[in-house]
């Protein structure tokens, strides 16, 4: 993974945005949750979710970019895990690899050995990961 603080720089600077071209990869979809709070996570149950930066990997193989769009708004049907935590927070922007789908699970054990994880699932439905959500008070 490259150095982490040129990743805080690019999302902090909000562009980290995809290149236009890239319609398909994994990403790390970059939320800051103002205040903590409880929250409902469809079928995985209640969560606390402190203040502070949340870090979901997730894959596109198809139509990356709506995909991150959705991401972003707050207001949609809640479908997925991070829908229920996307409504809640700001998404900061994304960090894109054009890559297969395989590496969104590495990329997750990349990140769960530097960060919190946050809940046993959160993200990870289609897959034997723990999860795919992960957490640090403030940029690590």
């Amino acid at each position: 993974m490259k150095n982490i603080s040129v990743v805080r720089s690019i999302i902090e600077k909000r562009v980290a945005r995809m290149a236009p071209d890239v319609k398909c990869g994994v990403y790390i979809a970059v939320f800051r949750l103002e205040r903590g709070r409880r929250i409902r996570v469809g079928a995985l149950g209640e969560f606390d979710f402190p203040a502070g930066l949340y870090f979901y990997v997730g894959s596109a193989q198809r139509n990356l970019p709506a995909r991150l769009a959705r991401h972003e708004r707050r207001r949609k049907p809640l479908r997925w895990h991070i829908d229920y935590l996307s409504t809640k927070s700001r998404m900061l922007g994304a960090v894109v690899i054009p890559a297969k789908r395989e590496m969104e699970c590495r990329l997750a054990a990349c990140l769960e050995r530097r960060l919190a994880r946050v809940c046993d699932g959160f993200g990870a439905s289609d897959c034997r990961c723990a999860g795919h959500l992960f957490y640090a008070s403030d940029w690590p």
